[in-house]
């Protein structure tokens, strides 16, 4: 699943120009099937409001999420004004953009917003072999953890786009289709379907082909598919079968590799950040530290003696 990062793509511009600020930290990431879906952060700390002319109507839906209590704010669409009120952590909004929107927002706010393309949960519920939703309704007041919980998980990767990986941003997108095409679409789960582990074959299959891209990004498409799975059913049975999200394995063993090399002391900690997969010295750290509670270069000098 190509990620596109970049702080002016479409969706980010069109969200700088509305709310009339520089810009927007922003990405679009891009299915297999040519799909897009564009996440983006929204945060503003100075008491101001925030008149928003409508987007552009188009067959898609903006979905927002607060991840910190914030101002009220309203919308209006044909006719009527829906007066939101102040915000708690969680608050959560599906605003259908074939229908000319309006709104107002007073800030401070901090708020996760998804650009969702019919397309492409027409795209997902194909792959999920389950019906296409005629309509996303959210009741007003409506607070959503999950997607709350999502949008936190994407923030380091909108402020550290290098850092990203394919495989955790399609799997972020994945869960957030399939949770919002359920608790929104009226779609049933798929609970059978994930609750089977992979044979053995394919669990070999999967671990050694995350492993031959050790050092390189790999998404969740190109494991699945050497496991005949669909993204979504992999993912469920990876999971129930190691305990871990493919990511989060594959995140174990680049540390397990890093600790391996940096016993050889001769080898630059950059050199193994790159052989590893991680973007450079400074996002091997990050996650290093996260893991193993210290930083490569304090645990090589520990395990030297």
């Amino acid at each position: 699943m190509p990620i596109t990062h970049c702080s002016d793509n479409r969706f980010g511009q069109r969200l700088a120009q509305q709310y009339g600020v520089d810009g927007v930290p922003s990405l679009v990431a891009t299915s297999r099937w040519g799909s897009q879906l564009g996440i983006a952060y929204m945060c503003h700390e100075l008491p101001h409001l925030f008149v928003l002319p409508p987007l552009p109507t188009e067959d898609a839906f903006l979905l927002s999420v607060e991840i910190a209590s914030g101002g009220c704010r309203g919308i209006s669409s044909g006719g009527t004004m829906l007066r939101l009120g102040l915000q708690q952590e969680g608050a959560f909004h599906i605003a259908d953009l074939s229908e000319c929107s309006a709104a107002y927002v007073c800030s401070p706010f901090h708020s996760m917003l998804f650009h969702v393309p019919r397309e492409a949960l027409d795209s997902f519920s194909e792959e999920m072999d389950m019906p296409r939703v005629g309509a996303l309704r959210c009741d007003a007041g409506t607070v959503d953890t999950v997607v709350a919980s999502l949008g936190r998980a994407m923030l380091p990767v909108l402020k550290e786009p290098g850092d990203a990986s394919t495989l955790f941003v399609d799997h972020l997108t994945l869960a957030l289709k399939a949770h919002v095409l359920h608790a929104y679409g009226g779609v049933a789960g798929t609970a059978n379907a994930g609750s089977r582990g992979l044979a053995p074959w394919q669990e070999r299959r999967a671990k050694a082909f995350l492993m031959e891209h050790l050092a390189g990004d790999v998404s969740l498409a190109d494991v699945a598919r050497e496991c005949a799975l669909s993204r979504s059913h992999f993912s469920k049975a990876f999971k129930q079968t190691t305990g871990q999200a493919p990511h989060a394995w594959l995140v174990t063993q680049r540390i397990d590799a890093a600790c391996r090399l940096l016993r050889q002391l001769e080898l630059p900690i950059s050199e193994i950040a790159a052989t590893c997969g991680f973007a450079d010295q400074s996002h091997l750290t990050r996650v290093f530290s996260a893991h193993i509670g210290t930083s490569p270069a304090r645990w090589r000098r520990l395990s030297s003696g």
